[in-house]
């Protein structure tokens, strides 16, 4: 595994998609679940960066401008995690040890400041409510 390409947020990201429900998730949705698994928020260059690079590795998929984690490697996770019986981050992280993603993933979305905003800004209005 590349650690200049896959670097710590991608597996926390997956993570939380996986344990979420898997999705389909709009980004302010991916915030909850990440702040809900994490105790934090992407900011918007690691959520476009991991993103490309889930995309890239099949992990998750777009469906009707939402994302969501594939059904075989949402499968084939929790097999592996039933296995290896670890800690939650402590599995992710093994799980991506695994990845052979050797240059870096192609540029499938991204996310403008503006987009990022506002999807912050439903992300902070749900969690006040």
């Amino acid at each position: 595994m590349s650690e200049k390409i896959i670097y710590d947020e991608t597996p926390i990201i997956f993570l939380a998609m996986f344990w979420g429900g898997g999705g389909p998730y709009r980004i302010s949705q991916i915030m909850h679940v990440y702040d809900w698994v994490n105790r934090g928020i992407p900011t918007r260059e690691y959520l476009e960066k991991a993103l490309n690079i889930l995309l890239a590795l099949n992990f998750i998929e777009i469906k009707d401008d939402k994302f969501l984690v594939t059904r075989k490697i949402g499968m084939d996770f929790d097999a592996f995690r039933k296995k290896k019986r670890k800690g939650k981050f402590e599995i992710v992280r093994m799980y991506f040890e695994q990845c052979d993603l050797s240059a870096e993933p192609p540029h499938v979305i991204g996310i403008s400041k503006e987009l990022y905003s506002s999807e912050l800004k439903k992300y902070k209005k749900f969690m006040n409510s």
